[in-house]
């Protein structure tokens, strides 16, 4: 089957001096899920970017952007709609028909003045601003940003008055991105963008401060990983809005711009890892944070400023990704075993993964295995001298056993046998289980899933 991908369309709204300077939103609705829409500087109204969203793929997002003026007042006797109109559609793309204005026809409540176009409209001669989306990219992990140069232009009075919104009106230091360094110090404010060796400094200043906290999340300790994960999250945070809030050397525009986007998506990764319930207890935090795509998008965004001038260094802070390991045990290696001396033969046929398979005693609140035992994925192996009881028969699959935690530290799964196994010994027979871990057709034993922090050890 052939054809273009679809995609489905949303509609923010961002203040004007936000969308003259740049800035990121993240937004979530029940259609769409948890979209981070990054504002370039410089986005006008009716600018459309390209989100990808966890539900529902290619989302086409138009930009409004809100005037800080409010509209002029009408001269006595002039005569303008009062009945708003139904909601335009989320397309971005005007409608005309039934419910709807007229093209150049100003919305509800905005008077309209001979030959003068209402905000959002263009003058005559003047570039019409708004489009459909463009065709779905093909990379969907960057914002492709979509939308042309109209300048959009709000005539005050009837006098011909016309003011241009290049920027916000906020006179605070601090109100500006990418255009103006906010002046926190009370120092005199820098416009356009740092110098070489400014940016060098900014960057080595935001790798070192991000590097106090992060460094802290090094542990094979779970708890303590959750423990130092909110401040590392807030550090890598706050570190990408001051990189967001400065301008780069031109060279370094494009990197820099990627780098503040990947750097708070890590902090939030950090939250949510420590949050978290793990698949594998036996996993690493760390180790995941560290193979992340944010990780790696970091160290490729650093190699691209690096490539623009060798000086331009960051990511001191974040280590190499960790390669992949498969550790595994041989089959038939007893992770634990308490009890011997019985007559029974318990035999396990497994299936493709590696497994460690438990019997446990049915009886006690709180019973232990009295055997666990490691088999390869495809192996067999019977575990003899069971005593005579009743059992439930536990099991544990993945990849890349880690030895000092006793678990899979990869795609983790945890189930029960829903029956259990009774064994007994008489003076002419000894029972003799066989269980096999693949599923078959016909087969008469189910299992159930077992929550990873209740499993018997």
């Amino acid at each position: 089957m052939t054809g273009d991908p679809g995609y489905s369309s949303a509609v923010i709204e961002v203040p004007q001096a936000e969308a003259a300077a740049g800035t990121t939103r993240s937004v979530w609705s029940p259609t769409h899920g948890q979209l981070t829409v990054v504002v370039p500087p410089g986005t006008v109204d009716g600018s459309v970017v390209w989100v990808q969203s966890p539900t529902a793929g290619n989302v086409a997002v138009t930009i409004r952007v809100s005037s800080p003026f409010p509209p002029p007042q009408p001269y006595p006797g002039q005569q303008f709609p009062t009945q708003p109109y139904p909601a335009q559609p989320q397309s971005g793309v005007p409608a005309a028909g039934p419910g709807y204005p007229p093209p150049g026809y100003p919305p509800p409540g905005q008077p309209q003045f001979p030959g003068q176009p209402f905000p959002g409209q263009p003058f005559p001669g003047q570039q019409q601003g708004f489009a459909p989306p463009p065709a779905a990219p093909s990379h969907t992990r960057r914002n492709a940003v979509i939308g042309g140069s109209l300048v959009v232009l709000l005539a005050l009075g009837c006098c011909g008055i016309v003011r241009v919104f290049g920027g916000g009106d906020d006179d605070s230091p601090q109100a500006g991105r990418n255009g103006v360094a906010a002046n926190v110090s009370g120092g005199p404010t820098a416009t356009g963008p740092l110098t070489p060796e400014q940016y060098v400094q900014a960057l080595a200043a935001s790798d070192a401060a991000i590097g106090a906290t992060f460094s802290k999340l090094n542990t094979s300790d779970t708890a303590t990983f959750a423990k130092a994960a909110p401040a590392a999250a807030s550090a890598i945070r706050a570190e990408a809005d001051k990189l967001r809030a400065t301008q780069p050397p031109s060279g370094a525009a494009p990197a820099h711009g990627q780098l503040t986007l990947e750097l708070e998506s890590l902090g939030d990764m950090v939250e949510e890892t420590a949050a978290a319930k793990q698949e594998c207890p036996a996993a690493s935090p760390w180790v995941a944070v560290l193979q992340s795509g944010w990780a790696d998008g970091i160290r490729e965004d650093a190699k691209k400023l690096a490539a623009a001038d060798a000086t331009f260094k960051f990511g001191t802070f974040l280590p190499a990704a960790p390669k992949e390991t498969k550790r595994r045990l041989k089959t038939g290696t007893f992770l634990k075993r308490s009890s011997t001396g019985g007559s029974g033969h318990f035999k396990i046929k497994n299936g493709a993964d590696d497994t460690t398979v438990s019997l446990v005693p049915t009886k006690g609140k709180k019973p232990k295995p009295v055997l666990t035992v490691y088999v390869r994925g495809g192996g067999t192996f019977t575990a003899k001298g069971v005593r005579d009881g009743t059992y439930r028969v536990y099991t544990a699959s993945g990849e890349d056993w880690d030895k000092g935690k006793k678990g899979f530290t990869r795609d983790c799964s945890f189930s029960k046998f829903d029956d259990t196994f009774k064994f007994t010994t008489t003076s002419f027979s000894a029972s003799i289980w066989t269980i096999t871990l693949t599923p078959v057709v016909g087969g008469n034993a189910s299992t159930s899933d077992v929550d990873p922090n209740s499993f018997p050890k």
